[in-house]
């Protein structure tokens, strides 16, 4: 392979279809390309934008790809995409044909928090930790989970779909999740009027509004919950969080702390920003 080559990663979102180049270490090759997702993204919509966005990247680099490494929402197996809410109309679709379909180049697939984690254990703030479990907060709540170095996918390849987990009658995500901090605020007597999202709750929280710092004190009390039952059943020696909702740590976080005692010790803050899943999808096959 010439030392030239670069892998293209593509991490699939809720609201974004990212793009970008990494080097072999690990480094950003490129900027990243986008466009919006959202719940009308369709198939044909997810073709066209990865075709187009990676002829854009080919014409911006010299040297030629590797290989491309794609990263969706969602359980990823052989077969149809499964469990992928926030991407509606993705699911029941083979992924991984559909991207072979739209570039030429050799693909692997798998879960978006999965890639997040193989970025952080590799690159970031679970590096030379060789059991490592990365948690991404965002328009839902996901997990990846490293044993011995190594991605692990269990039987029907949902480790870390922890999304489900049953929380006070619900699943987590209910509550882990940026809809779940709106909700929370309401529960707190907060005002929770219609296109209110979690960002604007952590400006009124930072503002001094009593319900939207309760509503951040219940995410990171259940966060930690989330934590303690990783450790209890993987016992990981970092557990790395990221995710659009980890930039309001700093309201969450005392919670996270006081549920977890000693075992603090254990949270790392995601150390590659909006890049990691990115990066985790082309280090799939980096690693290859």
């Amino acid at each position: 392979m010439a030392e030239s080559a670069y892998f293209i990663g593509v991490d699939l979102g809720g609201t974004r279809l990212r793009l970008g180049a990494v080097a072999r270490d690990g480094r950003l090759a490129s900027e990243i390309l986008s466009v919006p997702t959202g719940s009308g993204f369709r198939p044909d919509d997810l073709s066209r934008h990865l075709a187009d966005l990676t002829r854009q990247l080919k014409a911006q680099l010299a040297g030629e790809a590797a290989a491309l490494g794609f990263g969706t929402a969602g359980v990823v197996d052989h077969g149809p995409l499964t469990q992928c809410d926030n991407l509606p109309l993705l699911n029941g679709v083979d992924i991984g044909a559909l991207v072979r379909s739209a570039v030429d180049e050799r693909v692997a697939v798998e879960n978006d928090a999965r890639c997040f984690t193989l970025a952080e254990a590799r690159y970031g703030a679970g590096r030379g930790v060789a059991d490592v479990c990365g948690i991404t907060l965002g328009t839902g709540v996901g997990c990846g989970v490293m044993l011995a170095g190594r991605l692990h996918r269990g039987a029907a390849s949902q480790a870390g779909e922890v999304w489900q987990i049953p929380l006070r009658g619900e699943p987590i995500e209910a509550f882990l999740s940026g809809a779940g901090v709106v909700r929370g605020y309401a529960a707190a007597g907060g005002r929770a009027e219609p296109q209110l999202e979690a960002e604007h709750v952590a400006a009124r929280a930072r503002g001094g509004d009593a319900a939207a710092g309760l509503a951040w004190h219940a995410f990171g009390a259940d966060l930690g919950w989330l934590c303690r039952c990783l450790i209890s059943v993987l016992d990981p020696a970092r557990i790395v969080i990221g995710g659009s909702l980890s930039l309001a740590r700093e309201l969450y976080g005392p919670a996270l702390a006081a549920t977890l005692g000693a075992e603090a010790a254990r949270i790392a803050d995601a150390a590659l920003g909006a890049s990691a899943g990115v990066i985790g999808a082309a280090a799939l096959n980096i690693d290859a």
